[in-house]
């Protein structure tokens, strides 16, 4: 599903100030697998995550997507694969705090052109993970669990095939933050989608079928 060959990441090209983020990484990751990246601090994690994520693009290398290039792509056509195959979940939530938490959940609708039967599909979205009794309270009155749930109904609500988490427990008390992977495990079993977590957390890490190991820009 997802292939990296020999990506690498430069930042700031001027060989006195250059910082390799990424170092020639390999990486096949298939398809429904569930994953956690683990790596001390500026090891490259998040680097890799905004990769495959299409928010960044790699200095050097090939990336597959389903069998296509993407690294070429320009930026109208990677934020169109961006909102059609991945759901993005971070540790801050990221909700914007005067949306309610229906239009918190709707936006990737918005920019995705579809907006076919809106309402109930984040409604059911809503139910689905148990806040649907939440879904006209403002985002600034909701608890750090539900926050989190409503960020995972804003990842999920385009159908993605691959969810993207970054540190989604670390905000979070560890019975919230476990209520959270559990939510994870279900949707990876009941929707068969492929999940890669950013975490330090290694009690997290070991409830997930594997673990990439990244220090300093490289997988071990």
């Amino acid at each position: 599903m997802i292939e990296l060959h020999n990506i690498s990441k430069i930042y700031n090209k001027s060989k006195s100030n250059q910082v390799n983020a990424l170092k020639e990484v390999n990486l096949t990751i298939e398809s429904n697998s569930m994953l956690a990246i683990m790596g001390p601090s500026g090891s490259g994690k998040s680097t890799l995550l905004n990769i495959l994520g299409c928010l960044d693009v790699p200095t050097k290398g090939t990336y597959k997507l389903h069998n296509q290039e993407l690294q070429a792509l320009n930026q109208k056509k990677l934020a169109r694969v961006r909102n059609q195959h991945f759901g993005f979940v971070v540790q801050d939530f990221a909700l914007i705090e005067e949306y309610k938490v229906m239009k918190n959940v709707e936006i990737p609708i918005l920019y995705s052109g579809d907006k076919t039967n809106k309402k109930e599909r984040v409604l059911e979205m809503l139910d689905m993970l148990g806040i649907k009794d939440k879904a006209t309270e403002y985002a600034y009155n909701l608890s750090g669990g539900q926050r989190q749930r409503v960020a995972i109904a804003r990842a999920l609500i385009n159908n993605p095939d691959v969810i993207l988490a970054d540190e989604p427990t670390g905000a979070l008390d560890q019975k919230t933050g476990q209520q959270v992977l559990d939510i994870f495990k279900r949707i990876h079993q009941e929707q068969n989608k492929t999940i890669l977590m950013v975490t330090h957390d290694e009690r997290i890490a070991k409830q997930c079928e594997g673990i990439v190991n990244i220090e300093d820009g490289e997988i071990y």
